[in-house]
């Protein structure tokens, strides 16, 4: 592809619109965008561009050719910014009709809002809805990362602090063993209350040591922000901007 857009969006119709329904876009296209009307820098790419949609959709072996395209690329110009690479299965050479190009959301929110056939309300809609979900997801990953690093922390000083106490608890448990001998486990218990709830702590903190870096791995892994990026910030976006699968 030449633009961000794709043909049916820089046309403004729908993909199932009919021929005669693209040619009318064209023409209220063109009346925007032709050079001899419209003075801006972007008027002759523009134009060209227009005109290259045209001709794919109203020839039915390159449209039905494109739409293919459509559907095996319609994630790609999402999906740079997340650096995932794209998982098209397809085979045959319409890559190779069209020029590939892989832009960031906030690229394609920019020339959304330059360029979408839609009002000004919709687009003023459109990018406040953008930031919201942006600063949502950017809030969730830094709490994740800062979840992560409280675990990591947090395992480091509960073994650093075992290491040094190690002997301590050693002593103490030869002596609640010995006591259980000597007295019995019930009569010890009941001689010092409180004493089973301090062992099964002391034991639960030191496997949760072991714990924590796991569950900070798992937090950082790469299908946590797989999910982040490409199902909750790519589909809120794709929402914000009326952007049709």
């Amino acid at each position: 592809m030449n633009t961000t857009f794709n043909y049916y969006e820089l046309l403004g119709v729908s993909e199932n619109a009919s021929s005669e329904e693209i040619k009318e876009a064209y023409k209220k296209q063109m009346k925007k965008w032709h050079p001899d009307i419209n003075k801006s820098s972007d008027a002759v790419n523009m134009s060209a561009k227009i005109n290259e949609a045209k001709e794919v959709l109203l020839d039915d072996l390159k449209r039905k050719d494109y739409d293919q395209y459509l559907k095996d690329k319609v994630n790609e110009n999402y999906n740079r910014y997340t650096q995932r690479k794209a998982n098209s299965t397809n085979t045959n050479n319409t890559n190779n009709v069209y020029e590939d190009v892989k832009v960031t959301k906030w690229q394609y929110l920019k020339d959304w809002l330059k360029y979408a056939t839609v009002s000004k309300l919709r687009k003023l809609i459109g990018l406040i809805g953008v930031l919201i979900e942006s600063f949502f997801c950017w809030l969730i990953k830094i709490m994740l990362i800062i979840t992560a690093y409280i675990c990591t922390i947090g395992s480091s000083i509960i073994r650093m602090i075992y290491g040094y106490i190690a002997p301590i608890l050693g002593i103490l448990g030869v002596l609640f063993i010995v006591m259980c001998f000597v007295n019995g486990f019930n009569e010890t218990i009941n001689d010092n209350p409180g004493s089973l709830t301090a062992i099964i702590v002391i034991v639960l903190v030191y496997v949760l040591s072991f714990i924590l870096p796991v569950l900070a791995k798992s937090i950082l892994s790469v299908k946590v922000f797989d999910i982040l990026y490409n199902k909750i910030d790519i589909n809120l976006f794709k929402k914000c901007v009326g952007y049709k699968d």
